[in-house]
């Protein structure tokens, strides 16, 4: 019996790690995405302050009027670093919750076991209660799993995003004397953000209107 009672247990581990492999492999292909994002964060800080510096020269751009324009440029951009960062919290708490429950889960069972073992219970109704909680907890672990992928491909789907915009500040920093407001001006976001203005402001005598026949 207590050579069945460890293959049981054998088998609820090993289970158990086959999913611990696929956490683990998440987790760590996310934290060399982190790396990579540290790099261009790095990168477009340098990028702003090249631009600053060349736009002051060739056009007496003021400090201030510069960072509105830059916010513009990247305010989509940190907008989704900041709910990843949500996201984060959320799944190393999941992450955190699973491992703690996990452990205890190995502990408890090789008690219930032994006490099992020394009782000569029912073989059938043990393999039954064990299967349960691996089954259940298999399940949760892979829930995890599923949430760390799914970041996964978010935080690369901004990383691919946050190249992008660094490449276009490459190019305008590359322009050098030939560098003007305008090419600044028509950096996509800002452009998309001028026009969402000019149709807010056409709308507002329509507003008036409304009201004033209300």
């Amino acid at each position: 019996m207590k050579e069945v009672v460890l293959d049981i247990v054998n088998c609820c581990e090993n289970r158990i790690s086959v999913v611990e492999e696929l956490i683990t492999g998440a987790y760590y292909a996310t934290a060399t995405l982190d790396a990579s994002l540290a790099e261009a964060a790095e990168e477009r800080a340098k990028l702003k302050i090249s631009l600053q510096e060349i736009l002051a020269r060739n056009c007496s751009l003021r400090r201030k009027d510069f960072n509105t324009l830059m916010q513009i440029i990247v305010s989509e951009s940190e907008m989704k670093k900041s709910r990843l960062e949500e996201e984060r919290k959320y799944i190393r708490q999941a992450l955190t919750e699973y491992i703690d429950e996990q452990k205890q889960l190995v502990s408890s069972l090789r008690q219930q076991l032994v006490d099992f073992v020394h009782r000569q219970g029912d073989k059938d109704a043990l393999e039954e209660t064990i299967n349960k909680i691996k089954t259940a907890y298999q399940r949760k672990g892979l829930q995890v799993f599923a949430q760390l992928r799914d970041f996964h491909v978010r935080l690369e789907v901004c990383w691919k995003e946050e190249r992008e915009i660094n490449g276009k500040l490459r190019s305008l920093v590359s322009r050098g004397e030939s560098l003007r407001l305008e090419d600044l001006r028509q950096f996509p976001t800002v452009r998309i953000h001028q026009e969402r203005e000019v149709v807010r402001r056409l709308r507002r005598p329509e507003v008036g209107r409304l009201v004033a026949h209300s």
